[in-house]
């Protein structure tokens, strides 16, 4: 299995950080949130090889991945960013080369048990697989079918779905089949009408919940989220590391 992390975003909620570094290398705790990110995913021992897809400022990511404690292939989207399905779709070569991949964004923490997915998510048969917490409280990012597991849509989605359909909060993360690839064009951008896609053709996506006393996960992407995760790791609440 192959992960790829996303991190060629501008990181807009994050400036003036992002004015000079890249979103991927702004540091959390003392250390760049893309290392967080690889450690996480190496210590896992689930892949082969890891990516990163990169755009702004490109040249201090690539003197980055000469210094990574763990290694991985770094893909240049020269021109413009192009959103997750673009980013699937300039990977193509990479990603299809094992049976599945991973895909993460970097503006997230997380301590997922992701061997453990990764062993619900193959034997589980679909396509697709979208690692979320239920939505106890407000709405959530996605929209599934409880009974079945099945995505129907986002949230936005709601008001054209007849059947009553569970929230949850989409973390992220997504494991994915190769054949997934089957349903991305050179023109996509966003990875929610390929999801949609594969529904259409009988492939729904599903949900994936991780165990909740195995779990924790952050969206790291703003200065409130950078201070709480800090006051975490100062009280000792909070350990990255082990």
């Amino acid at each position: 299995m192959k992960a790829f992390i996303l991190a060629a975003g501008f990181g807009t909620r994050l400036r003036p950080l992002t004015d000079s570094v890249p979103k991927a290398l702004v540091p959390v705790c003392g250390e760049p949130l893309l290392a967080h990110n690889l450690r996480v995913l190496h210590k896992s021992g689930v892949f082969s090889a890891i990516g990163v897809n990169s755009h702004y400022l490109h040249e201090q990511m690539e003197r980055f991945q000469r210094e990574s404690a763990v290694p991985f292939e770094l893909f240049y989207e020269r021109r413009e960013i192009r959103g997750t399905g673009g980013a699937l779709d300039n990977a193509r070569d990479f990603l299809r080369v094992d049976d599945a991949f991973l895909i993460a964004n970097v503006d997230i923490l997380h301590k997922f048990d992701i061997a453990e997915l990764s062993t619900r998510f193959m034997g589980s048969g679909r396509i697709c697989s979208l690692v979320s917490i239920p939505a106890s409280v407000g709405k959530g990012t996605v929209l599934y079918d409880d009974a079945t597991g099945d995505f129907l849509g986002i949230g936005e989605d709601r008001g054209g779905l007849n059947q009553q359909a569970a929230e949850a909060e989409f973390t992220g993360v997504a494991f994915y089949r190769r054949e997934f690839l089957d349903f991305v064009s050179g023109g996509d951008f966003s990875v929610i009408p390929i999801w949609k896609r594969a529904a259409e053709s009988g492939r729904a996506p599903g949900i994936i919940v991780p165990e909740r006393n195995a779990s924790w996960w952050m969206d790291i992407g703003t200065h409130e989220a950078l201070a709480k995760i800090q006051a975490g790791v100062d009280s000792g609440k909070v350990d990255l590391w082990n």
